[in-house]
């Protein structure tokens, strides 16, 4: 049987779950008596979020492209930082669920056993042509014949989104959601789905409105 791994990269996770997914694996190492000797110190990735926490902030509220690019190379730093860790503990944990998932870092997906569409990719929310309406866009699957969608505004004490009622779309741009209300952090996720059944959520992608 294939030993279950964490994922190593990381670069693509939507910046709003990065930055989340970031505190979390700093929590979940902090005094871990497996995990004692990662190749990044606490210290030093909690340094490194710090750095991307205030770039990102800077860039989301309509950022220059120079502060997009400090974002966006802080994030690349951390990202490197990521995979040094889950190499580490892919290591240590030589394929032990309880030790991975202990990471708080990502586990990779379970491999299908059916042709069900692959993890839909490219996800975004973007402001509408109207007010009070988003756009919800995404990258075509070949093997997906419709794709499902959920937005949230609102989080649960966990600080997951509060997804609402499920929507049905058979394209991948075009879509409009309403109402939205200014000032307001949206997230969404999609998922495609054929004859063999229904692929997993994909990352999560999140826009405040004007």
């Amino acid at each position: 049987m294939r030993k279950k791994k964490l994922i190593l990269d990381y670069k693509g996770v939507n910046d709003d779950e990065f930055n989340t997914l970031i505190g979390k694996v700093i929590d979940c190492l902090t005094g871990h008596p497996v995990l004692s000797t990662p190749p990044v110190a606490l210290v030093d990735l909690k340094t490194q979020a710090d750095d991307f926490a205030t770039k990102w902030q800077r860039a989301s509220r309509g950022g220059s492209i120079l502060e997009i690019a400090e974002k966006n190379a802080a994030k690349e730093t951390l990202a490197l930082s990521l995979k040094d860790l889950a190499f580490y503990v892919n290591k240590v944990a030589d394929g032990s669920r309880a030790i991975l998932l202990s990471s708080g870092l990502i586990l990779e997906a379970d491999p299908k056993s059916t042709d069900t569409p692959e993890v839909v990719t490219e996800v975004s929310l973007v402001d509408g042509r109207q007010r009070n309406q988003l756009l919800v866009k995404f990258k075509a699957q070949k093997s997906a014949i419709m794709y499902e969608y959920q937005v949230a505004n609102a989080m649960d004490a966990d600080g997951e989104p509060l997804w609402g009622d499920s929507f049905d779309t058979s394209k991948s741009y075009g879509n409009v959601f309403s109402p939205v209300f200014p000032g307001q952090i949206y997230y969404l996720r999609v998922r495609g789905r054929n004859k063999k059944g229904v692929g997993d959520w994909s990352a999560v992608a999140s826009l405040r409105t004007r």
